[in-house]
């Protein structure tokens, strides 16, 4: 699990000025910076592409996420484990919660991740990314 060390904020543009990123892993302590190049229009932008989320990539610096695996057919893919936790917590459940349903997290999950046709599939790849070290 990566974090950045000296990120401003989630709704921090990807043109930021020449400041460098930081990424620490959590559980070995490797760091690399990271380095914007200054662009054609003259604006900074670090060297890559910020990736579709359905990529299973991180929104601020575009690395693959470590907690990833193919379920369904698809790639299923979480933040960390409290993300992970939150999303088993729904699927568990047989009947769910309704309410201000386009105001959750939950609504913007994939039907094929809430289908109950894939349920026991969909746990069982949330118990393997759980145990993964």
């Amino acid at each position: 699990m990566f974090t950045p060390d000296n990120a401003i904020g989630r709704n921090e543009p990807r043109y930021i000025g020449h400041e460098s990123k930081r990424m620490i892993c959590e559980k070995c302590g490797f760091t690399k910076d990271i380095h914007p190049k200054k662009r054609w229009d003259n604006l900074w932008a670090f060297p890559f592409e910020l990736f579709d989320e359905k990529q299973g990539a991180d929104w601020y610096f575009g690395y693959l996420l470590f907690l990833q695996t193919r379920c369904c057919g698809h790639l299923l893919w979480f933040f960390n484990y409290e993300h992970l936790s939150h999303i088993e917590t729904y699927i568990q459940q047989a009947v769910r919660p309704s309410g201000l349903y386009y105001q959750s997290i939950e609504s913007r999950l994939p039907k094929w991740m809430k289908d109950s046709k894939n349920r026991k599939e969909v746990l069982k790849a949330i118990d393997r990314l759980k145990r993964k070290t």
